[in-house]
């Protein structure tokens, strides 16, 4: 493993967190209990940050070739999470079809980060 590919396995593990809390969030009706949002949050925010560090040392080392293009779709499936996510949490509908959007875009995010860790392997 190269220095490249580690915050690419750090990322995704806190995307499995991050999407382990959403499912227990998804589980349940509005509103949505406090401390599994907060923690959903929190993963999010936590990776969302991580991503600047993914970007940085991906570009930095293979430009805009395959794994650059990974994570570029990474990020615009970041953008789709942010904002698929804040509608659900001011949507007053209990059920609608963002939360097969934001689903959709989660796993887009992880597809995107695996193609990223096996492209820029050495």
């Amino acid at each position: 493993m190269n220095a490249v590919q580690l915050p690419l396995v750090v990322e995704a593990v806190l995307l499995l967190v991050a999407m382990a809390f959403g499912a227990a969030l998804g589980l349940r009706a509005k509103p949505y209990g406090k401390v599994k949002l907060s923690f959903h949050l929190f993963f999010f925010l936590w990776f969302a940050t991580g991503y600047y560090f993914v970007a940085q040392a991906v570009w930095s080392s293979h430009g805009w070739n395959g794994p650059g293009i990974a994570v570029l779709v990474m990020g615009i499936a970041l953008l789709v999470q942010l904002a698929t996510g804040l509608r659900m949490l001011v949507s007053k509908k209990p059920r609608n079809r963002w939360p097969i959007v934001h689903g959709v875009s989660a796993g887009f995010v992880l597809v995107a980060d695996i193609a990223a860790f096996l492209l820029s392997g050495s």
